[in-house]
């Protein structure tokens, strides 16, 4: 007898308590109709109910040293451009949509090496070689502008391509961020239009570098010029929120400290601060905080957990704790990222690996030094040795991440095969925030929109004609993004 084909949209559905609950299913050939096994239209359904594409963007804080990351090759340029491709007539003006210098555009073709040495931050990504582009020539240029404050402008500006407003107070001014723009999109096709995580929290209020709000250095996601999309550090709220496994039991044997820190939402740890400043604003800047406090509370309503006690693979164990170690708590918000794009509960993330100034340290591997403090090296080489300890340890969960995405199988595919999968920073070299050649490798297939495996250096190119070519293979083409010029070239042979 001929079967059923099952829906493309199947679930795994609850029962009991948990009724409420549903799970998607990955692509399986139980979808495609027996009788079309084989044959062409068989092929062509399988690309219509295909896993759609995904991107993933991972933001490292502070910069990188260079030198260490970038492989040196003969006749290829390093040094940053003596111009700033982008910068607005008036630079004292907050311009936020600057068109780019026509004199400055690039003119020099791509140089592009498959065969490249490996440098020494990128070694524990090796076995990886064939599955990320390495792009390099790549500027945060609109972050040049204005004196001081080049964390603030490296993360704010960094995914939006705009020039924001400096301000220590509560008066921001940025952009709408890509990963923002697409979920405006084709958030609509899954259940949260986007997820935004980090592994630090950071300050919300105040002034974190000089004369720029702590906002800005703390959020790389933005939903318009002036409410950031906020993240989620906590392992255990995102898992809950997204998969809603919160039982009574999973508290027991913590103290009531412990619970309420660990269940407080993040508009509880701004409320009090929040509260504080309202009351010294006036009416259109109490409307602003208004709308800020509107747009938090949204995203906490669609964070809303779904009723206790969902079944979930039996692989799957949900968190009580916020890990101690960079490695263990990159591990844990990695592999919720991975479940819910694999679920398909979202097809765009953005993931902070620490905020702009992190003062993390990394004991578990010999450095007590703060990372932001070490990257002000002055030149000094044990300085600078344990910088590249620290890029180098970065690689490392990069590499855990692919590992991560390239063992789950989609159809005859992988999860990477079909996804985006970015790491990257606008600081550029961390002893001189100079936002050129910002760290920038590219993993994954993007369901056959990339091809990996390659070196491609541009002649100072701004960072936003890559957004632009995301943004076009996840279905959603603009004209123009921030300061865009145009598509990035070769990044599909």
């Amino acid at each position: 007898m001929m079967r059923q084909p099952l829906a493309r949209r199947a679930f795994l559905r609850g029962i009991g308590k948990g009724a409420g609950v549903a799970i998607a299913l990955p692509l399986l050939e139980a979808m495609i109709p027996g009788s079309l096994i084989g044959s062409a239209e068989a092929a062509a359904r399988a690309a219509r109910v295909a896993p759609r594409n995904r991107l993933v963007l991972l933001y490292y804080p502070n910069g990188i040293h260079t030198p260490n990351w970038y492989p040196t090759i003969p006749g290829v340029a390093t040094v940053a451009p003596t111009r700033n491709p982008g910068a607005p007539p008036n630079p004292s003006a907050p311009v936020i949509d600057a068109q780019p210098d026509a004199a400055t555009t690039t003119t020099i073709a791509p140089y592009v090496n498959a065969e490249y040495p490996l440098s020494p931050a990128l070694q524990p990504l090796a076995r990886h070689r064939q599955d990320f582009l390495l792009l390099g020539g790549l500027n945060v240029p609109l972050a040049k502008l204005d004196q001081a404050g080049d964390h603030a402008k490296a993360l704010s500006c960094y995914l939006t391509g705009v020039h924001i407003k400096k301000t220590a107070t509560d008066d921001i001014q940025s952009g709408i961020s890509m990963d923002q723009v697409i979920a405006n999109a084709i958030g609509d096709q899954t259940r949260f239009p986007s997820l935004e995580l980090g592994l630090d929290y950071g300050r919300m209020e105040g002034g974190c570098d000089p004369g720029y709000a702590c906002i800005y250095s703390n959020n790389v996601s933005w939903k318009n010029e002036t409410t950031p999309a906020i993240k989620e550090v906590n392992p255990r709220i995102v898992f809950d929120r997204l998969f809603g496994h919160a039982r009574q039991s999973d508290h027991q044997g913590e103290s009531r400290d412990m619970q309420e820190t660990y269940n407080r939402s993040i508009l509880d740890y701004t409320r009090d601060s929040l509260s504080r400043i309202t009351k010294s604003l006036g009416v259109n800047d109490r409307l602003r905080v208004d709308e800020y406090l509107t747009a938090i509370r949204e995203l906490e309503r669609r964070l809303d957990a779904p009723p206790s006690d969902i079944e979930l693979p039996p692989d799957v164990t949900r968190p009580t704790r916020v890990p101690d170690t960079f490695k263990e708590h990159f591990e844990l918000m990695a592999d919720l990222q991975i479940l819910a794009i694999r679920q398909d509960v979202t097809r765009v993330s953005t993931f902070m690996l620490g905020v702009e100034q992190s003062r993390r340290t990394y004991n578990e591997i010999g450095i007590p030094e703060e990372h932001h403090g070490l990257t002000h090296h002055a030149g000094n080489e044990e300085k600078i040795a344990k910088v590249c300890k620290i890029d180098a340890y970065c690689a490392e969960q990069f590499a855990y991440f692919l590992d991560k995405m390239k063992v789950v199988k989609e159809g005859e595919q992988t999860l990477l095969d079909n996804s985006m999968v970015l790491l990257g920073n606008g600081n550029g070299d961390a002893a001189r925030h100079d936002h050129y050649n910002c760290m920038t490798l590219l993993a994954g297939r993007g369901g056959g929109t990339l091809s990996p495996g390659r070196y491609i250096k541009y002649d100072n190119v701004v960072m936003s004609n890559l957004w632009l070519s995301l943004m076009d293979r996840m279905g959603v083409e603009v004209e123009r993004h921030g300061d865009s010029t145009g598509r990035l070239p070769l990044l599909k042979v």
